[in-house]
């Protein structure tokens, strides 16, 4: 063969080696692009979620743990109050004292700044309008407890059972509040 046939050969074959490599090279560059934008997309998704998570637990935290508090000076006001007629092994004056302790504690509780910054910080309509209904209950509980000792039968009934919905009710905005976190 001649020599300029045999430098085409090299040449053609190199240019075509070298076209192939550029074209692969090109190929593996534009496919680690997709897969950092992609993987980018992805840490940005989290990120995002995160954040939101950090922004919207907060207050639903913050609420769930004020409604156990609310629930804990609940059940203490509800076995102070019926105390008033069960308990004998104390005296009248600190029954009269134990009462109005916890009386004071749930009218704290009810006008607890934070507790309120804490309902407005949320967004939720169904979980507002159910809290709001336990606030309308305490309130109500909280009226019987200062009269209870002048309570007629029917609102003993009445003081009794609201005081076991409000138990029910307070679970059951937990719950929800729960349900929100994980959609989070």
């Amino acid at each position: 063969m001649e020599t300029w046939a045999i430098v085409t050969l090299v040449l053609g074959t190199s240019a075509v080696s070298s076209a192939l490599t550029f074209f692969i090279t090109k190929m593996q560059v534009s496919h680690s692009d997709r897969r950092f934008e992609m993987e980018l997309e992805r840490a940005r998704e989290a990120d995002e979620r995160r954040r939101r998570w950090e922004v919207r637990s907060k207050p639903l935290l913050k609420l769930r743990h004020e409604l156990a508090q609310m629930a804990t000076k609940l059940k203490t006001l509800v076995i102070d109050t019926r105390g008033q007629h069960y308990r004998s092994n104390i005296t009248e004056e600190e029954k009269n004292k134990e009462l109005e302790r916890a009386v004071e504690d749930l009218e704290v509780d009810l006008a607890n700044e934070d507790f309120l910054q804490t309902l407005n910080l949320q967004y939720d309509a169904e979980l507002l309008q159910m809290v709001d209904n336990i606030i309308s209950s305490y309130c109500l509980l909280f009226e019987y407890a200062r009269d209870y000792k002048s309570l007629g039968l029917d609102l003993l009934k009445e003081f009794n059972g609201l005081s076991q919905e409000i138990e029910k009710k307070i679970p059951e905005v937990q719950e929800l509040i729960n349900k929100r976190l994980e959609e989070l």
